[in-house]
């Protein structure tokens, strides 16, 4: 409670003295000199759903960001990103700091090494960003800015740029960080309970290579990587039959595979609109026959459509999936429950053993969309920014038109003045009976409204 008197303090003293376009550290960066800069923001919000006909706040918090730059962007540059989060989400408190990214980069005329705590990003596109696979992303953190999904990782990357349209990049990622999976927001069986990722992954090794080439309104791009999914899928670890009533305790473990990737990109800015396209083949090391949780080789593409109307901005994307050596699921994908392991709890106990790893990966399929041979998928946004103006709204809408998932996000910002931000929106998710949007939307169907203000 003392902190979160301490951060509404603060916000309101920065929302009661004049605001302007200048900087609350401005004299602080002129003092040292331009090799120097400071900033962040002070931001508090809420989220409200109605899972069961009442109203409630599951979600409240305050934050603060404080990042710094070094540098003169020819020979060298540092930055950092430290934040703090004071929360009460889902029925726990959460009071924690945490480095968002903390690099140290290095530059000649041809080359440049940067090492440290970053977010690599590969893709350009918006909604399906196939090129991805070098970052892990956290979904489920709730906040109104959706940059802050995306998870920074130890890693290296050298860049060589033998002209000014060629430039050729190596990335190492020495450390394993996985993506956090939606079961935290699933309501699993009674029987289930799932533990984390082995420790002994932490230090898996994953390796990327990249070619870029640029024109005045073209850039196109290859990509190779071999290493550990972001991703990773829930493995059968133990069955244990508790003594007494034959109910029985099932353990999974979130599994980290390796996969191999060849992705290809290019953008393409023709008068007033933008086109993108992406291809990926991402082939996973092992047999999804014989390990429940690798998935299945597949091929996906992407093209969209990026459009200004005046202060209009019109954004379409569509993205296609291809599953090669594609097999029917054998059990529905959906965890096993006391009722259904019930079925054969009296076959022998190898069989049993292969029945719930088979069913594990029925589900794991649906976690990764594999359930059909082919699957679509459509994206659209529409915002309207004029400059600095006073309002700004958007809706982003995201149609997978296979499995007949919905998901629908407006968000309204005002700006009273220039650092400060009010915002409100909805997060709205649809699915079919026993899709994964249907078993996450009790949780994430919210609305929410929060401020921010820069320094």
């Amino acid at each position: 409670m003392k902190n979160t008197l301490v951060l509404l303090s603060i916000i309101f003293f920065l929302v009661s003295i004049p605001l302007s376009s200048q900087s609350l550290f401005d004299n602080i960066s002129s003092s040292v000199g331009n090799d120097y800069k400071l900033g962040g923001f002070i931001r508090s919000g809420l989220y409200m759903n109605i899972p069961d006909g009442s109203a409630s706040i599951p979600v409240s918090f305050a934050g603060l960001s404080l990042n710094a730059e070094a540098g003169n962007n020819t020979s060298y540059k540092a930055y950092f990103d430290i934040r703090y989060r004071y929360a009460r989400e889902y029925g726990e408190n959460v009071n924690k700091p945490a480095l968002r990214e903390a690099w140290a980069a290095w530059y000649t005329p041809y080359t440049q090494l940067k090492a440290g705590k970053q977010i690599i990003k590969w893709s350009r596109m918006d909604f399906f960003r196939l090129q991805d696979v070098t970052g892990p992303r956290n979904d489920l953190y709730r906040s109104f800015d959706p940059e802050d999904r995306y998870l920074g990782n130890i890693s290296i990357e050298f860049r060589f740029k033998p002209s000014e349209n060629i430039s050729l990049n190596a990335l190492i990622i020495p450390r394993y960080r996985p993506s956090v999976l939606y079961v935290d927001f699933i309501d699993l069986p009674d029987i289930i309970e799932i533990g984390s990722v082995s420790p002994g992954y932490e230090y898996a090794i994953s390796y990327g290579l990249r070619a870029e080439y640029y024109l005045r309104n073209f850039t196109a791009d290859i990509s190779f990587f071999t290493g550990y999914n972001p991703l990773p899928g829930l493995a059968l670890d133990t069955i244990s039959i508790l003594s007494g009533n034959n109910i029985p305790l099932i353990s999974l473990e979130e599994q980290p595979f390796k996969v191999r990737t060849l992705s290809s990109g290019l953008e393409f800015a023709p008068g007033k609109c933008i086109i993108r396209a992406e291809a990926m083949w991402m082939d996973p090391e092992g047999d999804y026959r014989e390990n429940e949780y690798i998935m299945l080789p597949e091929i996906r593409w992407a093209a969209g459509l990026e459009y200004f109307i005046g202060d209009l901005q019109v954004l379409f994307e569509y993205s296609g999936k291809h599953l090669l050596n594609f097999e029917e699921s054998v059990f529905d994908p959906e965890l096993p429950d006391e009722s259904s392991f019930s079925e054969f709890v009296t076959l022998p106990p190898d069989q049993i053993l292969e029945y719930t790893r088979m069913q594990i990966g029925s589900f794991n399929r649906l976690y990764y969309y594999q359930l059909n041979k082919l699957s679509h998928y459509a994206g659209l946004r529409l915002a309207y920014e004029k400059g600095f103006s006073f309002l700004s709204p958007s809706v982003n809408l995201l149609y997978n038109i296979t499995a007949g998932e919905y998901m629908v996000k407006p968000v309204l910002k005002i700006k009273p003045s220039d650092n400060l931000q009010l915002i409100a929106g909805a997060e709205i998710y649809i699915g079919t009976d026993n899709s994964l949007f249907d078993m996450i939307n009790d949780k994430l169907n919210s609305l929410y409204a929060g401020m921010k203000v820069h320094f």
